[in-house]
């Protein structure tokens, strides 16, 4: 049985394996022609992309690190099962270089980071920095299991983030930036619009709406040159002790011991913003400053991008909706009823009414537009942001939140074309996802090229991406 970090997704496939070399990939491949073939990470993710249950490759014994300095600077090829933090670790050691853009976790192979669109604050994701991907799949023209290297084009654009639709994906290749360091500070504003002017000094910050307080707490965020601080290593503990560790063991224990939507509003309005620090100025090295040790509990997470233009009015939505779950019966506003009620939502949220008592931080983080097909933050100018919905309860416990999440993405989708995050908990349709990814023809066109037996893909897949129900796809591959 294969069960993913969130405990919300098992499956038994029917042939696991964990090949070592590129050749018995491709020996897989050819043992299993015709056979569905899907590829996991470390698991780290919420999505029913990562379901196999014919064939499943896990290819953590390609996890490579190889640098090599040229004229234009220091290219990296990174092997597909290499996870994040070894990645980091070794791009310093052999060239004193780092990722372009790092995420908040770190536990993730590289191929299942750039295949969902994982993403950081205040950079483009992942994916789009990837410049070489190399792929063993199936030769259109003869069906034999070939490899190819795909450097350019809509093919690149497609394969940046494609959720494992072109083919096992081997490496990836890309250009790396000096090591830096990150000088951050944490600062509390009580409206969004203080909250976003900070960004002019702070382009790499990404900020929390603190649910029952509603107000925001910025952690600022910016790359320096200056020399690392001297006490950098007892703020990573104080960091460690009070975000990592005391904020997640305190929701735990107001959650399933102090049970009751009281104790966590009065928790989240006075007891945690008593423990932040703030106005201290520490600078450390990026790749400690600008990761978390989130996967230490394990929680669900749904988080929505919207575009720049919109977010006030999507975090206004968002926290009348948080409010209204949570047992205010006056949390909705005239204005949002209207529009509901215009798109036929109204009832599905009304029904949610005391069903859901949020009890995590809102964590908000920008994302520059990526130079990709399908990915959360696609675009050819415009920014997004990325909110993060979290729910710490166990999972027998977590109707409330997926009815919670559902509503929210129903609603942030209909009314701002909002894009769940491919890697997380994702309740899109086919009809929705259609309408908010307007290179998805494109996408879907390129999939079909160099997949011709659609075999690279589950019934999840088929159903949102490409609008085929499991009968019909297996028709259309057969």
């Amino acid at each position: 049985m294969v069960e993913n970090f969130g405990g919300n997704l098992s499956f038994h496939p029917a042939h696991q394996y964990s090949p070592r070399t590129e050749q018995e990939v491709l020996d897989i491949l050819s043992r299993h022609r015709g056979s569905r073939i899907k590829v996991i990470g470390r698991l780290h993710s919420w999505s029913e992309a990562a379901r196999g249950d014919e064939v499943l490759l896990d290819l953590r014994h390609f996890n490579q690190v190889q640098t090599e300095q040229r004229p234009e600077g220091v290219w990296a090829v990174v092997g597909a099962g290499c996870q994040i933090k070894l990645a980091l670790v070794e791009l310093d050691r052999q060239a004193g270089v780092t990722l372009p853009s790092v995420g908040l976790i770190t536990e993730q192979a590289i191929a299942g980071a750039i295949s969902t669109g994982t993403h950081g604050s205040g950079r483009h994701s992942m994916s789009h920095s990837m410049e070489e991907i190399r792929l063993a799949l199936y030769d259109p023209a003869t069906g034999e299991p070939v490899i190819r290297t795909i450097t350019e084009g809509p093919e690149l654009r497609a394969a940046r983030c494609s959720l494992g639709c072109l083919g096992v994906i081997l490496s990836v290749g890309f250009w790396t930036r000096p090591k830096y360091n990150i000088e951050e500070w944490i600062s509390r504003y009580p409206t969004l619009d203080e909250a976003l002017a900070s960004e002019v000094d702070s382009p790499l910050q990404q900020f929390y709406l603190m649910p029952w307080a509603w107000n925001y707490l910025v952690q600022h965020r910016k790359a320096v040159d200056t020399p690392r601080s001297s006490l950098a290593w007892l703020y990573r503990i104080y960091c460690f002790l009070t975000f990592d560790l005391g904020v997640h063991l305190a929701i735990l224990f107001f959650e399933r011991i102090l049970s009751g939507s009281s104790v966590i509003k009065f928790f989240h309005r006075h007891l945690l913003q008593l423990a932040v620090v703030r106005g201290r100025h520490v600078i450390d090295n990026s790749s400690d400053m600008l990761v978390m040790e989130h996967e230490m509990f394990r929680h669900i997470e749904i988080e929505i991008f919207v575009r720049r233009a919109v977010l006030p009015e999507a975090l206004s939505l968002a926290r009348e909706l948080l409010s209204h779950f949570g047992g205010d019966k006056n949390a909705l506003s005239e204005t949002t009823r209207t529009q509901l009620a215009e798109h036929d939502l109204l009832s599905a949220v009304e029904a949610g009414a005391g069903r859901f008592t949020y009890n995590f931080l809102v964590c908000v983080r920008k994302v520059l537009a990526d130079d990709t097909l399908i990915s959360m933050a696609s675009s050819d100018e415009e920014p997004c942001y990325a909110l993060s919905f979290i729910s710490l309860a166990k999972p027998a416990e977590r109707a409330g939140f997926f009815q919670f999440a559902k509503c929210l993405s129903d609603c942030m989708v209909t009314l701002f074309a909002a894009r769940p995050h491919w890697g997380k908990y994702n309740p899109l349709t086919a009809q929705q996802a259609a309408e908010i990814y307007p290179h998805l023809p494109e996408f879907q066109s390129i999939c079909k090229q160099l997949d011709l037996a659609q075999v690279f893909r589950n019934d999840w897949i088929n159903r949102v991406l490409f609008n085929q129900p499991e009968a019909s796809a297996r028709a259309s591959a057969e």
